[in-house]
């Protein structure tokens, strides 16, 4: 018999109201960081992509240094088959969109599998629901929102890094 119940995620009890602003302060800065770099050689349209690598790894994937390739590249994947989507629908019309839910269904058949975890992963089926909305496929330059996700996820790799660092530093002294 299964238990009607399932377990509980194993997930870490929330910070206390102290702890919570000065991990809400971190987060803004590096979004404020995000903006500041980026926004120099990237379109305010593609920026979001950076930010959904840092809600996704931070949120689903908790900050794992060791899943952050993963998120990266399942990004990137995801990206790819939405424009290949579109591409094709915009190309060939019926057989077209066809032809693109064949590659979309090859890719979640993957995922499900998990025979390609590192390309094909929940962030390649968040990343490709998202491009293939409308309103970005039609507005979106898809090298640059290609590189904001690459670049987000360099970006937050690196920020999280540093501040796990200096986090571990500070508190080996106060010990």
């Amino acid at each position: 018999m299964t238990d009607p119940k399932p377990a509980a995620p194993d997930f870490p009890p929330p910070p206390p109201p102290l702890a919570g602003i000065a991990v809400a302060a971190v987060v803004l800065a590096a979004i404020i960081g995000w903006v500041a770099l980026a926004g120099t050689f990237l379109s305010e349209s593609a920026l979001f992509s950076g930010f959904m690598v840092l809600w996704y790894w931070a949120k689903m994937e908790r900050l794992s240094m060791r899943r952050l390739p993963a998120t990266v590249l399942g990004a990137l994947v995801g990206i790819g088959i939405a424009w290949a989507m579109f591409l094709l629908a915009s190309s060939y019309g019926g057989p077209g969109i066809i032809a693109g839910l064949a590659v979309l269904g090859f890719a979640i058949y993957l995922d499900v599998i998990q025979i390609l975890p590192l390309f094909f992963n929940a962030s390649t089926m968040l990343y490709s629901i998202v491009a293939a909305a409308p309103l970005i496929q039609l507005k979106i330059d898809w090298i640059e929102l290609c590189l904001a996700t690459l670049g987000g996820g360099i970006f937050y790799g690196v920020f999280v890094g540093a501040v796990m660092g200096l986090a571990a530093r500070f508190s080996a002294k106060t010990a």
